[in-house]
């Protein structure tokens, strides 16, 4: 456990020095030497050791006024004292200043060994402990934001999404194009083989989607059978018109679920920013609009839609 860790050795007498060395130096990660406590203090602000061990008689600097400076920059930093500590003032402003770990002179180096082993078990616990937080924070993000069937970002990561695009397309005069696609008839599969068809539907059709469109574009499931595309920085028709047509082609990829064969089709409603709208609400009405559009045209199709005064 000691050994993910560095510890920096603060002691004015060079034999002193030299046998700390040769006793410490393979069981930590890094050995670093002070020979005062302004030079111990420096190297702490350079280096940010895990541990410190210090004498406290020393010139320029005692090991207790660079223990209380580190203190007040880190009041968590593990700072071992030695000292024979035969005058009580000494021990209670060590004590006060929050260090609670001392070793005694002369050194017993089996006591310094598990002294600086339990210091090296809590900074690994804390580590440990942080590490845990990071990975619930992680989960509780991924849950709230992202599609648990799909992974792919859910309504409300959509949401943030776009209002991000919104915003910095009004920055820097940007456009962006909006797509709605609607799996169409998607409850017949779900009500002939049952919702585990339809979650390898959702799932094939999330995958092929991915295949056919850039990195950089937000791809969203917004509800059951919906999903949704924010296409940035292209205000070329041709080429949303490509896109729209493979997407359409990645959603009519056959799908194989236990000796059936599936297959579905989609609506695309597409509007783009700022020539349709510059207002989010209007932008996912005009896209959804165009979905249904696209279904009275026969499924398995894709439409523009503009605002009325602009037709």
């Amino acid at each position: 456990m000691l050994k993910n860790f560095t510890l920096l050795y603060v002691e004015d007498d060079t034999n002193a020095q030299e046998w700390m060395k040769l006793v410490l130096e393979d069981d930590v990660k890094d050995f670093l030497q002070a020979f005062d406590g302004q030079e111990g203090l420096d190297m702490y602000k350079t280096h940010k050791p895990d541990i410190i061990l210090t004498d406290i008689n020393m010139p320029q600097m005692d090991g207790l006024d660079m223990a209380q400076q580190i203190k007040q920059i880190d009041k968590e930093q593990p700072i071992v004292i030695m000292s024979a500590f035969d005058d009580s003032p000494t021990l209670l402003r060590a004590i006060n200043m929050g260090i609670n770990f001392f070793i005694t002179k002369p050194i017993d180096i089996e006591k310094l060994m598990d002294k600086l082993q339990q210091i090296a078990q809590n900074l690994q616990n804390k580590i440990d402990a942080q590490i845990l937080r990071e990975q619930e924070i992680q989960n509780l993000y991924n849950l709230a934001h992202y599609d648990n069937l799909t992974q792919i970002p859910n309504r409300f990561l959509f949401s943030i999404k776009l209002d991000e695009v919104i915003s910095r397309a009004t920055r820097k005069d940007g456009t962006f194009s909006l797509f709605f696609i609607d799996l169409d008839d998607f409850k017949v599969i779900n009500d002939t083989y049952g919702h585990g068809a339809g979650d390898a539907i959702l799932q094939s059709v999330s995958e092929n989607i991915k295949k056919v469109i850039r990195t950089e574009d937000t791809f969203a499931r917004i509800s059951g059978d919906e999903f949704s595309l924010i296409i940035e920085d292209i205000d070329d028709t041709h080429y949303l018109e490509q896109m729209a047509q493979k997407i359409l082609n990645a959603v009519a990829t056959p799908v194989q679920y236990y000796g059936d064969t599936l297959q579905l089709t989609c609506s695309i409603g597409i509007s783009r920013f700022p020539h349709d709208s510059r207002s989010k609400k209007e932008l996912l009405f005009l896209a959804d609009s165009a979905m249904y559009k696209a279904k009275q045209k026969g499924k398995s199709n894709y439409y523009f839609e503009k605002h009325e005064e602009e037709k």
